[in-house]
């Protein structure tokens, strides 16, 4: 049935794609397509081939005719059905002969596009990330970073494309590239520092630190400026957390971070300056797992309510309610991160007794709230400060 089904839908995109008049309609088509991968490839993922053999032809159709009203909604379902696709199958001729003019430039021109070819190149990283560094196109990808992050506009996307590439790309190609990432963040930073931009490098930072350590965090930035680290600490990323609290799987990656930061930085413990940064971070982690809003237990559900979901088109960019992208955890293997805080608070003040009590109460002197907070995390966790 979903064969027949799929090849009206198919033969009717093929039929509109040479004169699309009706927007809406349109939509819904695709929308008709997405929701029958969604159903059919969430529960079996080896169907995707089949989807795939059947969707590919009328694809590349849309894509040569360059049918610009249709190419957004091409690239999400794409996307969609490269995510379902089997960890083990990798890319494939089809996604890999594609991939090149993904990269071309005057596709990332239309605004419409943006968001769309993102998420594309995202499922590209989390399906075969090693495939597309050892066919030489990390350098293409880091372009379009760069161009993503030069405007405004794109900064979102240039953000999640510069979170997968942080999650998936090999650790030794990436660490290759790590130093001008940081100079251009570190650039758009001195040009532009909006709160939307403040909480995008942020959780990046807190995402690197997760995967990389925060001495490499501290070494890139004092790389570039000496002391840089603890001043963006300080002044940008700390007061982002008073002001900005995280929700769900942002708030389990900052945790992740901060509690690494926290914990195996010894140079945060070295001096009275650096000890207030350190019990300023605390406050901040202490925050997000106090406040009703971030639903850090609840971290791996999407943002958005199902049933509040408005779908339809727009002018901008016509997101498909039923191919949006799944919540990806970057660190499954931290089951409950404000557990490994308190875990960690531990270790460290076992390995220093003494030392991190008065710098937790300096901390939290002001915040009666947070500090009950932190006590019942240490109940629950089972430890305490030594």
């Amino acid at each position: 049935v979903t064969q027949i089904v799929l090849e009206k839908l198919t033969a009717t995109l093929g039929h509109v794609a040479k004169n699309p008049r009706n927007p809406q309609f349109n939509h819904y088509l695709f929308e008709s397509i997405a929701v029958l991968v969604k159903s059919v490839c969430a529960k079996e993922a080896s169907h995707t081939s089949a989807f795939e053999g059947l969707l590919f032809p009328p694809f590349q159709m849309v894509l040569q005719m360059d049918v610009f009203e249709f190419t957004p909604y091409v690239f999400q379902i794409l996307a969609q059905l490269l995510e379902y696709r089997p960890q083990a199958a990798g890319l494939g001729d089809s996604y890999t002969a594609l991939f090149p003019p993904l990269l071309t430039p005057t596709l990332w021109e239309r605004k419409g596009n943006v968001p769309a070819l993102t998420r594309l190149v995202q499922a590209y990283l989390g399906k075969g990330a090693a495939e597309l560094v050892a066919q030489n196109h990390l350098l293409g990808i880091l372009g379009v970073f760069q161009k993503l992050i030069s405007s405004k506009a794109n900064e979102i996307s240039a953000f999640d494309l510069l979170g997968s590439l942080t999650m998936y790309v090999p650790a030794e190609a990436f660490s290759a590239r790590i130093k001008d990432i940081f100079q251009i963040i570190c650039m758009r930073l001195q040009q532009s520092k909006t709160p939307r931009l403040v909480r995008l490098v942020t959780q990046w930072f807190a995402l690197y630190i997760g995967k990389y350590g925060s001495q490499s965090y501290l070494d890139q930035l004092n790389n570039i400026q000496p002391g840089l680290g603890l001043m963006l600490l300080m002044q940008v990323w700390v007061p982002r957390l008073q002001t900005d609290v995280p929700a769900r799987m942002d708030a389990k990656v900052q945790v992740v971070g901060l509690t690494k930061l926290l914990c195996e930085t010894p140079a945060l413990l070295a001096d009275v300056n650096c000890q207030q940064i350190w019990a300023q971070a605390l406050a901040g982690a202490i925050k997000i797992i106090a406040s009703s809003s971030s639903y850090l237990s609840n971290s791996t559900s999407a943002g958005d309510d199902d049933d509040e979901v408005e779908i339809g088109y727009d002018a901008t960019f016509s997101r498909l309610h039923f191919a949006a992208r799944l919540v990806t955890d970057p660190f499954p293997e931290v089951n409950d991160a404000a557990i490994a805080l308190a875990q960690s608070l531990h270790k460290l003040s076992a390995s220093q007794p003494g030392k991190l009590s008065p710098l937790i109460q300096q901390g939290l002197q002001n915040d009666a709230k947070l500090a009950a907070s932190l006590e019942s995390l240490f109940n629950k966790a089972g430890v305490n400060l030594v």
